[in-house]
């Protein structure tokens, strides 16, 4: 491990299980709220043979920086990487003491060739500028959305309605467990084009895919409304996530596009979380996809707080 921070009387030592609220509490200040439950995932669990590693950085017994880089199940050949400082302690070398832990273990522990990547609020301009002084360039940026749900009622209702009616679906909730192999398999085929934080050749192993989902999200599925046999033209996932529910993810099948499935899903989707209470639904979209950053524009969205996505191919020399 590397020396202590002597002058501030930081550590940096190994992560602990009992570390893991705090770390999460530093790691969403960077890559957002919206993550929280994938940091969670990958910092709990790892089958042999992924990279697993993350340190913290302690100081009179609180942990006050957490990095980590951790396999990517989902994207075979990719790992994630993530450094974060408690705001009070940033500029003092606390970063980049956790980055020379990760960039040790990478060199350690990567083979060439492997894809590392970071999502960062995009917000953090100084984040931004350690991140690439760290050899990752920029692919990525995705627009932040919110809609706020209060008094929406029954204008939601009636969007819900119109919106199914023009695409000509059905949307329904479907069970997250009990559907299980239809949600991915409906997944799988509406990825396709979609970006990813490998890069538009990045694989997709959808054996991993039902990780990426937080356990009691909502899932909807757009179906044609005869004949019933016909597989689902597409879905979204909503995390149930406090007041703010959140979009993880909405696809629909490429031969499907651009007839408004898109709109009926998310319409459905903000009904579904104004009948439960929520405050409000939060999203990010590419900025490069046009089509459903108007249909979030026609449906009232507001421009929020998004993130960009930034990648490197690892080489085997000192740890870049």
């Amino acid at each position: 491990m590397s020396a202590p921070l002597t002058s501030l009387e930081v550590k940096i030592r190994p992560f602990r299980p009992a570390d893991l609220d705090a770390a999460v509490e530093l790691l969403v200040l960077a890559a957002g709220e919206d993550k929280r439950h994938r940091l969670t995932e990958r910092l709990t669990g790892a089958e042999p043979g992924q990279i697993h590693h993350a340190v913290v950085a302690e100081r009179a017994g609180l942990v006050v920086g957490a990095a980590k880089l951790t396999t990517e199940p989902a994207y075979p050949g990719t790992v994630s990487a993530l450094v974060a400082v408690a705001e009070s302690l940033r500029g003092h070398g606390v970063g980049t003491a956790l980055a020379a832990e990760l960039a040790d273990r990478a060199a350690k522990t990567l083979t060439p060739g492997t894809v590392v990547t970071t999502a960062l609020r995009d917000d953090l301009d100084r984040g931004r500028r350690f991140a690439e002084h760290h050899g990752l360039v920029l692919t990525n940026h995705s627009v932040g959305w919110r809609f706020d749900l209060a008094g929406r009622g029954d204008e939601l209702a009636a969007l819900a309605a119109s919106t199914a009616d023009r695409a000509g679906v059905r949307v329904r909730v479907v069970d997250l467990d009990a559907d299980e192999a239809v949600i991915l398999e409906c997944v799988g085929r509406t990825l396709a084009g979609l970006p990813v934080p490998g890069g538009e050749d990045q694989a997709v192993d959808l054996a991993y895919a039902r990780s990426v989902i937080p356990d009691g999200a909502i899932v909807l599925l757009a179906e044609p409304r005869e004949p019933e046999s016909s597989p689902a033209l597409g879905l979204t996932i909503v995390s149930t996530q406090a007041d703010d529910w959140y979009t993880v993810y909405t696809g629909v099948d490429v031969a499907h596009r651009g007839r408004g499935v898109a709109s009926a899903l998310k319409t459905a989707a903000l009904r579904q979380a104004y009948e439960a209470g929520a405050v409000a639904v939060t999203t990010h979209n590419d900025e490069t996809n046009e089509p459903i950053l108007r249909a979030n524009r026609a449906l009232g969205m507001a421009p929020s707080l998004g993130y960009w996505s930034l990648v490197r191919t690892f080489d085997g020399e000192s740890g870049r």
